[in-house]
């Protein structure tokens, strides 16, 4: 199925009341399309875009928001950092509104090598998602762009009978989670919120780790002390308690999904309690529930 037979249906299960339940999947997905050579509009400023979802931020990511808020410097460990903003939108010709991106990331405020990488790495990512959203047919822009300028089209006709139902605008926001100073390197979370029409839209996360000398990237599998093996052990485990302590709150298959998995080191974030591993919405739980955490501590792990 097209991606945009996927969205038009999207919206209209949307018209017809899909609220939240369990078994929804706000994550429209998203195979071939053509795309709209639309203009667009662009506004910068500094500071933190505000997050939705239903993910269970701690109070590293609460006081991250709450001092980036006014473009204020934040610390991490022996380094300073401050967030900056960029918000652009989308429009059909006739000016409807049809996507608007929200891009934060951490700008680091010393002048150290490491420092100074981890800046070009954050320029870079953002330039590259926004080519990805101008220049790929298949990106949530150009998705919102053609579905948005075929409604008017199709209202605009003659036609008595609308087969494409209006939706709001799509979204899709970047904001900074927390930054992490751990030994020689340095952790940058990030949180983002993709909304493409439907009864919710869905929450990710990304994490990335830095050395702290070269500002080169690095991965959790080679800071380690002990194997994946025994990690997804001992990840495994911690998650199958939570599951055993509340069998009303997870999917029955809960921990047969578990049982099988085998790439936990895949979605983590470090806090200042340890790395946390998480199990994303509709994984083993509800919607509702947000992400699913367990933390190891830094020392079980070698860090």
């Amino acid at each position: 199925m097209k991606k945009f037979a996927c969205f038009a249906l999207t919206a209209a299960l949307l018209l017809a009341g899909c609220g939240g339940t369990d078994g929804d999947n706000a994550a429209q997905s998203q195979t071939e399309t053509g795309s709209a050579a639309q203009e667009s509009t662009a506004q910068e400023s500094t500071g933190q875009t505000e997050q939705e979802g239903t993910q269970t931020e701690g109070t590293q990511t609460e006081s991250t928001e709450a001092a980036s808020a006014n473009g204020a410097s934040i610390k991490a460990g022996d380094y300073s950092y401050h967030v900056e903003s960029l918000e652009k939108e989308w429009t059909t010709d006739n000016g409807t509104l049809a996507c608007t991106v929200k891009l934060a990331y951490p700008v680091f405020e010393g002048d150290t090598e490491g420092e100074k990488n981890i800046n070009a790495f954050f320029k870079e990512w953002a330039d590259d998602k926004l080519d990805y959203y101008e220049n790929d047919k298949d990106s949530i822009v150009n998705i919102a762009l053609q579905y948005q300028t075929e409604l008017e089209t199709e209202q605009n006709s003659t036609q008595e009978d609308s087969t494409l139902p209006p939706v709001p605008p799509s979204e899709e926001d970047f904001s900074v989670g927390g930054v992490t100073v751990r030994g020689s390197v340095i952790s940058v979370f990030m949180e983002s919120y993709s909304y493409e029409g439907g009864a919710h839209g869905m929450p990710g996360r990304a994490n990335y780790l830095f050395d702290k000398t070269t500002g080169k990237e690095t991965t959790l599998a080679s800071l380690i002390s002990i194997s994946e093996e025994e990690l997804n052990q001992k990840v495994r485990g911690l998650f199958q308690e939570q599951v055993k302590g509340n069998t009303e709150g997870f999917f029955e298959d809960a921990e047969e999904t578990l049982n099988n998995k085998t790439d936990f080191i895949d979605n983590y974030y470090f806090s200042e309690d340890g790395v946390v591993f998480y199990a994303t919405p509709y994984e083993i739980a509800p919607y509702a529930a947000g992400y699913t955490e367990v933390t190891v501590p830094f020392e079980e792990l070698g860090l």
